[in-house]
């Protein structure tokens, strides 16, 4: 899970990560305020994932409510907050695996080729 995050960051500020995706056909337009919304959500999910045992982070299944009461005390977040985390981790987690499904590497070269810079779309 904290993997994908740092990944994330190292391609780039998340405004020129989004401006990538193709959001604009689908009339998505994010405003500043709605890009440092979401910069804020993902540091706070950061402070949550340091408060997380390397095995949770490996395998967020094994977080149970006990666990997330001490991973939310131990980050000074909420227990909602961490329980969103965790959903929003398996909902990447169940696109990924659809976008893998069918077509496995040859889906992800071609969303990959789609994605990179210098592409249009």
């Amino acid at each position: 899970m904290y993997q994908q995050m740092e990944a994330m960051n190292k391609l780039g500020p998340l405004k020129q990560i989004m401006q990538m995706l193709p959001l604009g056909g689908l009339g998505v337009e994010l405003s500043d305020k709605e890009y440092q919304m979401t910069k804020d959500r993902l540091d706070k999910y950061r402070v949550v994932m340091d408060s997380m045992t390397p095995a949770e982070l490996d395998e967020p299944k094994i977080i149970t409510a006990s666990r997330i009461k001490r991973i939310s005390r131990g980050s000074g977040a909420t227990p909602e907050l961490v329980r969103e985390l965790l959903k929003s981790h398996q909902a990447m987690q169940k696109a990924l695996k659809g976008m893998r499904g069918s077509g496995g590497k040859s889906n992800m070269k071609r969303l990959m080729k789609r994605f990179s810079p210098g592409t249009k779309i």
